[in-house]
């Protein structure tokens, strides 16, 4: 696992996408939650993307945003955890908290 530590504005393109997808392919699809999930908070956030090696290419296996405090609470807090589906049962949640 390759741990990534990152503010918004430092993200490309890629890394963005792949971060949009995992939450969209599990909170929206196999979770079935309708909230507008691109809620405009990502932008003051810092992004903490775990990448797993397979075979010969990185994919984003777990994820988390730290929002700063006042941005949504008046304490720092953590949200949109997500852990791919086919990288469940390998540590990687325990391991990103």
């Amino acid at each position: 696992m390759k741990w990534q530590w990152q503010k918004f504005d430092h993200l490309n393109v890629r890394e963005l996408y792949e971060i949009m997808a995992l939450r969209q392919r599990v909170f929206a699809v196999e979770q079935n939650c309708a909230y507008l999930d691109a809620d405009g908070l990502d932008l003051d956030a810092w992004h903490l993307l775990g990448w797993e090696e397979n075979s010969t290419k990185l994919s984003l296996s777990a994820y988390l945003r730290v929002l700063p405090a006042e941005a949504k609470y008046p304490e720092p807090s953590i949200g949109r955890v997500v852990t791919a589906p086919e990288a469940r049962r390998k540590g990687f949640g325990k391991a990103i908290m």
